[in-house]
C-alpha cells in the first residue's frame, strides 16, 4: 500500500511538466518521511528559523558525502537528493526543509518550491546558468529574496577582492557549457556582475576574536585564496561547550559531520581558507 507521501509525489510528477520536473526516488521519499516524523516529534515548527536550520542539519549527521550530484545528463532540472550530499547541496536541503511552515505530507510541495528558491536565481530553472554556482552570488540572491542577510562582523572585516571566473575559464569541463557557447557568454556576464559587487569577509586570523558574534544556525561561507573562486566550502554554525563548530558535508570524512575542533582551528588547518562570510536567517 502506498504511503500518503508516495501518493503525493506521484501526483506531483503528473502535475509537473518541462525540464525541471522533479524526480524523487523511493530512497528520497523514505528520507523525507523520516525527517518529517522527526520534525513533528521535536516540534520544529515552533522553533525560530535559525534553530530549525541547526536542528535540521544535525538530523542529517552521518549522511554520506558525494560530489557532483547536480551535474547529470540532459537539461537542467531540480535534483532532489536527501541520501548523499556535498557541502552545497547539504546547505540547500537544510535551508529548504527549515523554511517549511509545517511538517506534514501537505507541506512537501513547499519543500520542492523552497529548493528551487534556494538553488536557482529568481527560483526559476531556465538552464545551467540559472543555478547559483558561486556562493557569494547565492547569498546575494538569498538576501534579495529576504531569506538570509549578510551579518559578517563589521569590526575586523576587510574587503574580499577575489574575482570569480572559474566557470568561464574551465567551461570545457562542464558539459552544458562545452555544448553551448551562448551559455558561456551568460556565465561571463554573471561573473562580471558578481565581481562588481562590494564584498567583505572576516579573515581567519580574526575569527577567534569575533567568535562571540556567530550564532547557532548561521550559515558560514568559507572564503578562499584560490584564483577564480570566492569560496571553498560552507556549512552551518553549531554551538558545543560554549564554542562554535562547523556542521558540514566533509569530503575528508565522506559524511556530514561536526568539525572535531572549533571553527577558528578548523580554518587555520587549511592553508587556502582565507576567512568567513556569515549569513543569518531573517525570521
Amino acid at each position: 500500500m502506498k504511503t500518503p507521501l508516495a501518493i503525493l509525489f506521484a501526483l506531483l510528477s503528473l502535475q509537473c511538466s518541462g525540464e525541471d520536473a522533479p524526480r524523487v526516488s523511493p530512497g528520497d521519499r523514505a528520507a523525507l518521511e523520516r525527517y518529517l516524523a522527526h520534525a513533528r516529534e521535536h516540534r520544529f515548527a515552533a522553533l525560530p528559523l535559525a534553530r530549525r536550520v541547526a536542528e535540521t542539519g544535525r538530523f542529517f549527521l552521518g549522511l554520506p558525502y558525494r560530489g557532483g550530484t547536480l551535474d547529470g545528463e540532459g537539461p537542467e532540472r531540480l535534483v532532489v537528493n536527501l541520501r548523499e550530499v556535498d557541502c552545497v547541496t547539504f546547505v540547500d536541503n537544510v535551508l529548504a526543509l527549515a523554511l517549511l511552515a509545517s511538517y506534514d505530507e501537505e507541506s512537501l510541495p513547499r519543500f520542492l518550491e523552497n529548493l528551487r528558491r534556494v538553488r536557482y536565481r529568481d527560483g526559476k530553472i531556465l538552464d545551467y546558468t540559472s543555478r547559483l554556482h558561486y556562493s557569494t552570488d547565492w547569498l546575494f540572491e538569498m538576501q534579495r529574496q529576504g531569506i538570509l542577510r549578510d551579518c559578517t562582523p563589521g569590526e575586523g572585516s576587510v574587503p574580499f577582492t577575489n574575482r570569480v571566473n572559474y566557470l568561464s575559464r574551465h567551461y570545457l569541463s562542464r558539459a552544458p557549457l562545452a555544448a553551448d557557447p551562448a551559455l558561456v557568454a551568460r556565465v561571463v556576464a554573471i561573473e562580471e556582475k558578481i565581481n562588481a559587487r562590494e564584498k567583505r569577509h572576516l579573515p581567519k586570523e580574526r575569527v577567534e576574536s569575533r567568535a562571540g558574534h556567530l550564532q547557532e544556525g548561521d550559515i558560514v561561507l568559507i572564503t578562499t585564496g584560490r584564483e577564480g573562486l570566492d569560496t571553498a566550502h560552507l556549512g552551518i554554525a553549531v554551538e558545543q561547550e560554549g564554542k562554535i563548530f562547523l556542521l558540514h558535508a566533509s569530503s575528508d570524512a565522506r559524511a556530514v559531520v561536526i568539525s572535531r575542533v572549533p571553527l577558528r582551528d578548523y580554518l587555520q588547518a587549511v592553508r587556502h581558507h582565507a576567512g568567513i562570510i556569515v549569513a543569518r536567517t531573517i525570521q
